[in-house]
């Protein structure tokens, strides 16, 4: 990343409160963490769109998707922090 690139996440981040929160939260807690959180969140949030009337089927498709790619990354993360525990 250049400089002027990392300048411009910066600034983005300053207007973007959920950019600001996110990079907030993953300084304290760590990628791999909220990634894992997330996973969690993807289970109950990815049960809830299909009960949801509000949503096409194209956004209900979306959001499953997102939920399925999100859980299988935290499952990942898990795997491996197991083995790290394990091997340790």
């Amino acid at each position: 990343m250049t400089p002027e690139e990392r300048h411009n996440f910066w600034k983005a981040a300053e207007e973007n409160p959920l950019l600001s929160a996110l990079s907030s939260l993953t300084e304290r807690w760590g990628l791999p963490a909220i990634v894992m959180a997330l996973g969690d969140i993807s289970v109950v949030l990815s049960e809830d769109a299909h009960d949801a009337a509000n949503l096409s089927t194209e956004q209900r498709s979306m959001v499953i998707s997102a939920c399925s790619q999100v859980s299988d990354l935290s499952d990942r993360i898990h795997a491996e922090m197991d083995y790290l525990t394990a091997t340790k």
